[in-house]
């Protein structure tokens, strides 16, 4: 019998998978697809910010940026906070590439929490967030 924390990283391990799989099959490195996920919608993202946010590394993330940038899809500009933190911004092109990866896999999403349940999606993202919470305290206070 496995344990929760053994099931926990069974769920999260098969979770990422079925995400890499599905940028597979569009020809795309799930490192792209998680960037684009962290721009999407979001105006005042840096690099900093985004591998905050996809757990990727700077490397991972200023390579996937800098493929973006090369394509035409993004452009850097000066941080608010710090002028040497640079903004990633999608440019008019890479918001409508942005759309053509996202859009299909943000409607399969949808469909698969409205095939769960409102109540029970609501509740798996409430506890998700949770777990997020409360692992991130435990593990800066076991740092100390």
């Amino acid at each position: 019998m496995l344990t929760d924390d053994k099931k926990l990283w069974g769920a999260w391990g098969r979770a990422n998978a079925l995400y890499t799989r599905w940028a597979d099959a569009r020809g795309i490195s799930c490192y792209l697809l998680f960037v684009l996920y962290a721009l999407d919608g979001r105006e005042d993202m840096t690099q900093k910010r985004i591998c905050d946010c996809t757990g990727l590394t700077k490397q991972t993330v200023n390579s996937v940026i800098r493929s973006l940038k090369n394509e035409g899809y993004v452009v850097l500009s000066a941080g608010q906070e710090d002028r040497r933190e640079k903004r990633v911004v999608l440019t008019e092109q890479g918001l409508a590439y942005s759309r053509e990866v996202l859009d299909p896999l943000q409607e399969l999403e949808r469909a698969v929490l409205t095939l769960m349940g409102s109540g029970r999606a609501r509740q798996m993202i409430n506890d998700i967030t949770l777990f997020n919470t409360v692992f991130e305290k435990e593990m800066e206070e076991r740092q100390r």
